[in-house]
């Protein structure tokens, strides 16, 4: 059967569930249709089941070796420009004719998608444990955090967690991600926690900011050393140092990947372990 007729079939049942659970899923007025708080929960698992199905038919294509399917994987910026582009590469010599859908996001907001099984694969920095709910991650490499400014921003002298509490900061993402990491080292080191008054998804649009405010944000190294050609921007050569940024590979406990999907997650781990490899090289 077809996704149209896989979707049909799903609203004909989430009909049946409103007659069965004798509460409304939907809330219907003249001016059109909105999901009610529990629709909306019915409908994440309905997705997640019309996903496996399709998983499925995949899986069972690729077992008996048809070239069909598709991926879907969201990266964090730095897994966008220095992993995947080499792992897809070593991909598509192996399996040409698969479908990668590729998106960008970082935990907290990347998560659900992955948990509804939208997506097949993440990569990028590690969660905190208690947001790992019904995810498997998997550690690939980790990569130095350093704060940056623009070249001419008098926060470039500072060498200082203390001489940077007042700066203009930039939280990379969503409070509770992985930006939000520019404030622990200022609380291990008794000093008041700076705030961020701008928070912004994108790395280029972060170092646009910085770049033109003279703000400062915190950033990994091995991202930097391939962006940093034609902004002016710098690293602050400051004392105290950050916690390294972890990067993973998550995908969801209890949902083996397809067989391509695995393959696209090996290519990714040997990637990652080159990365690791070559440093240990210097």
């Amino acid at each position: 059967p077809t996704m149209a007729m896989r979707l049909s079939a799903i609203t004909k049942a989430l009909r049946q569930a409103e007659d069965d659970l004798g509460v409304a899923l939907f809330q219907r007025s003249s001016r059109g249709v909105v999901v009610t708080e529990l629709g909306e929960r019915v409908l994440s698992r309905a997705r997640t089941i019309a996903g496996e199905i399709d998983r499925l038919d995949d899986e069972v294509a690729q077992l008996r070796g048809e070239q069909i399917g598709s991926i879907h994987a969201c990266l964090s910026p730095f897994a966008a420009v220095q992993i995947m582009p080499q792992a897809l590469a070593r991909f598509r010599k192996q399996r040409p004719n698969i479908e990668v859908h590729l998106s960008s996001g970082l935990f907290p907001g990347a998560l659900k998608p992955l948990r509804e099984g939208r997506t097949d694969m993440l990569i990028g920095p590690t969660p905190p444990t208690s947001m790992l709910r019904d995810i498997q991650s998997e550690h690939l490499l980790e990569t130095p955090i350093v704060v940056i400014t623009a070249r001419e921003s008098p926060f470039l002298k500072a060498r200082s967690l203390a001489d940077l509490v007042d700066a203009r900061w930039i939280m990379i993402g969503a409070p509770q991600g992985p930006g939000d990491i520019f404030r622990k080292p200022f609380i291990d080191n008794g000093l008041a926690s700076p705030k961020a008054a701008t928070t912004c998804e994108s790395y280029f649009g972060a170092m646009a900011l910085v770049e033109t405010l003279g703000a400062v944000c915190t950033f990994p190294l091995r991202l930097l050393e391939n962006l940093k050609k034609g902004w002016d921007i710098a690293p602050i050569a400051i004392r105290e140092p950050f916690a390294p940024l972890q990067i993973s590979l998550m995908t969801r406990s209890g949902h083996p990947l397809t067989p391509v999907a695995e393959e696209l997650a090996n290519c990714v781990r040997g990637q990652a372990a080159s990365i690791v490899h070559a440093d240990l090289k210097k």
